[in-house]
């Protein structure tokens, strides 16, 4: 009789919730200089969930907000100014900073090349691989031990084009080829059912005002939540690596 000993891998399953701001583009660059995606990398999704619910409930209190959730089920991050994210913010920080990591990826549309924008979902795809092999694999405080990895999508703009789908082309670029975690899943979400990706849609929407806008009210919160930033900077996809978080007071 043979006695099989099953060991503990100690790997982890990873949920990331992904957004974008601003446009992937060749035209009028001079407005549409930046593209933003942003991820939000957690183990615990229901308590970061739950306090973002209550920032949520907390802005209905106003009339503006009340309305735009009763008409659309949801409020946009574009939808909200930064000084009113900023109590939202501050809630998830201080109940949630060592439960999730932000990564941050930023296009300058100036280094776009035709054939990079020609379709949106296969560069979309392609600059999260990018980001996942070139900065989370050595930067990200979950780098270690993972088993699968859940990205669930905002499918507003990236659910499009099925020639080009993200979860086979992460699991043979980075389970198969080298190896980042055991197996990548992939899953697109209307916003208005899940709280995590309406969060992560606000985030996204203030790093683009920092960086696209130069929002002087978007300083407080992106100095906030670059304490949970992967590697404490954002991957510049540019040739120069000149694009600079707005910090200046």
């Amino acid at each position: 009789m043979t006695l099989v000993i099953k060991m503990k891998t100690g790997k982890q399953s990873l949920s990331v919730f992904i957004d974008e701001s601003g446009s992937m583009t060749k035209t009028d660059i001079t407005y549409n200089r930046y593209f933003v995606i942003a991820l939000l990398f957690t183990q615990d999704s229901q308590k970061i969930k739950r306090h973002f619910k209550k920032g949520i409930a907390k802005l209905m209190k106003f009339e503006k907000y009340k309305n735009i959730f009763t008409n659309n089920g949801e409020i946009k991050g574009k939808e909200v100014s930064e000084s009113r994210k900023n109590a939202l913010y501050n809630r998830i920080m201080k109940h949630c900073k060592d439960d999730f990591e932000i990564g941050i990826i930023v296009l300058d549309n100036n280094y776009t090349t035709d054939e990079l924008v020609q379709n949106h979902a296969r560069a979309f795809n392609y600059l999260i691989k990018m980001y996942m092999d070139k900065w989370f694999r050595n930067s990200s405080k979950y780098k270690e031990n993972i088993s699968d990895m859940h990205l669930i999508v905002d499918n507003q703009n990236i659910a499009t084009d099925a020639k080009y789908t993200l979860d086979g082309y992460l699991n043979q670029d980075l389970t198969l080829m080298n190896p980042l975690c055991d197996r990548f899943h992939v899953a697109y979400m209307d916003s208005k059912h899940n709280p995590m990706v309406q969060l992560i849609d606000f985030i996204s929407n203030s790093f683009y005002r920092n960086i696209a806008k130069r929002d002087r009210e978007s300083i407080a919160n992106i100095k906030l939540l670059r304490e949970c930033l992967c590697g404490q900077r954002f991957f510049d996809f540019s040739q120069s690596k000149d694009t600079k978080l707005f910090l200046d007071t």
